[in-house]
């Protein structure tokens, strides 16, 4: 069961440690510009971001740094790790959530696995 607590504006913050690692994650697949393929999927991860945490209302407790060197390898991860949140969430409004939040992620991936669109060349 997840570790939460809520502030006086409603929030929720979730300290769970792989809902801590999983959002931190996306944040991390943010945040790695330059990566080939990035500009096609920062759209899916931000969507996919806004899902998992109910648009704000279950927020991580803290952030980890968690670095991106390879941006295929890091979406592959994350959506293992999506899986193993859905597969572990006892709570249907989370599982919902995550479950949307995996599918625009992998809406993402197949961009970056259709590489560049021939007109932007």
């Amino acid at each position: 069961m997840a570790v939460t607590a809520t502030d006086r504006t409603g929030e929720t913050h979730d300290a769970t440690p792989d809902f801590v690692y999983v959002v931190s994650l996306l944040a991390g697949l943010e945040a790695a510009t330059g990566r080939e393929g990035h500009a096609g999927v920062l759209p899916f991860l931000g969507m996919a971001r806004a899902e998992l945490t109910d648009f704000g209302q279950r927020l991580p407790a803290c952030y980890v740094d968690v670095p991106v060197i390879d941006l295929r390898a890091g979406l592959a991860d994350l959506d293992r790790r999506l899986g193993t949140l859905l597969a572990n969430s006892e709570v249907l409004q989370h599982s919902l959530r995550i479950d949307a939040a995996r599918r625009l992620l992998r809406r993402g991936t197949a961009t970056v696995a259709r590489g560049p669109h021939p007109a932007s060349n």
